[in-house]
């Protein structure tokens, strides 16, 4: 233990130097070390399909670290480790590597790696929590280099944030970082009694000075025994483009006790719109043009310890995916889905403390 300690310790002076770590503690500087990690197995069979995919597979496998560095400021770092070697920039494979400046409790300013800041609670949520998810969060390259400024209300119920991110078009269009596309991001966290919300609006640029605009409207009822969210997506590819690419997400759960829940979701999502990039590069990456998606299911959680380190789930769900082919034919894939999984969290700080 004092081995693995003194590691970590020296990880640190490396990180915010000498000088910083001689004014600091372990509690302040190093509050948050943890490790998460989720595997599944997994079935899914399609109408097309001459045979079901089987197997078991890793599914996330996550590094947190965060503390507090003085002089009001704080630093987050989360890795997602994956088989990737990245295509942008340094660092593509890191999800959030931030620095915080708060002066006061109503005020913070955010620099680093950080999620774009986008509505909606299947968005808000952390990925290895998603089941059966939409295709817009699926494939939105939500985590960008970004500046952002924050502001709290006094009571702490209401968040207002601005944000100026990377466009996630430099990942689609496998641009450099220095290609100048942005992404201006407006947010706002509410809690309302029962009733919570995220709500966001955005001009994403997809080529210099042409802009689309995502609108995502979230909101959930929370009680002690069960909530509900609805998750409004909508994407404006041009003036003339309102209402023909959206889609709605609804997730309940109903936890029957602190351990054990069942959950109910469904999602519809369309792309109607005949917006395109050139000749073949869609311009929403969200969904294909003229594809309509659906998926609906239900699942269980149940946690086996009072400590919550260790979470098994199991679903099912049914997928549509209706599109009109190049001969102009109509088709429709279906397809069944039914995953069994683990998550298990090591959290090495609390075993520090003790």
């Amino acid at each position: 233990m004092q081995k693995a300690r003194t590691i970590l310790l020296f990880i640190l002076v490396l990180s915010v130097g000498p000088s910083a770590m001689a004014q600091l503690n372990w509690s302040e500087a190093f509050n948050k070390f943890k490790m998460e990690v989720r595997a599944d197995g997994e079935y899914t069979t399609t109408d097309t399909a001459a045979r079901p995919n089987l197997g078991f597979h890793g599914k996330y496998f996550n590094i947190m670290v965060g503390g507090d560095l003085g002089g009001h400021f704080s630093y987050y770092y989360k890795q997602r480790i994956v088989a990737d070697p990245g295509t942008v920039t340094f660092f593509d494979n890191t999800d959030f590597l931030y620095l915080d400046y708060k002066p006061t409790d109503n005020w913070r300013l955010r620099f680093g790696k950080d999620a774009m800041a986008l509505g909606g609670f299947e968005y808000d949520a952390s990925p290895i929590d998603v089941y059966f998810p939409t295709n817009m969060w699926r494939n939105i390259y939500c985590f960008q280099l970004a500046f952002s400024g924050a502001y709290t209300t006094n009571d702490g119920n209401h968040t207002f944030v601005a944000q100026v991110s990377n466009s996630p078009y430099i990942n689609y269009g496998g641009l450099n970082y220095d290609a100048g596309l942005v992404s201006y991001n407006l947010y706002w966290a509410g809690n309302i009694g029962h009733w919570h919300t995220l709500w966001s609006t955005s001009m994403v640029e997809y080529k210099w000075n042409s802009y689309l605009n995502m609108t995502m409207i979230g909101n959930k009822l929370v009680y002690d025994k069960w909530d509900l969210y609805i998750d409004i997506m909508h994407h404006a590819l041009a003036i003339n483009d309102w209402g023909k690419n959206f889609g709605v997400v609804s997730c309940a759960n109903y936890y029957f006790t602190d351990r054990f829940n069942i959950f109910v979701k469904g999602m519809y999502e369309q792309n109607k719109s005949g917006e395109n990039l050139g000749s073949s590069v869609a311009l929403d990456h969200q969904l294909a043009a003229g594809h309509t998606s659906a998926r609906y299911g239900l699942g269980v959680e149940y946690f086996p310890s009072e400590q919550k380190n260790v979470r098994l789930h199991i679903y099912g769900c049914r997928m549509t995916d209706s599109y009109t082919d190049a001969l102009g034919t109509p088709q429709t894939v279906e397809s069944w889905n039914v995953n069994i999984g683990a998550t298990w969290t090591m959290d090495y700080y609390k075993m520090f403390k003790k």
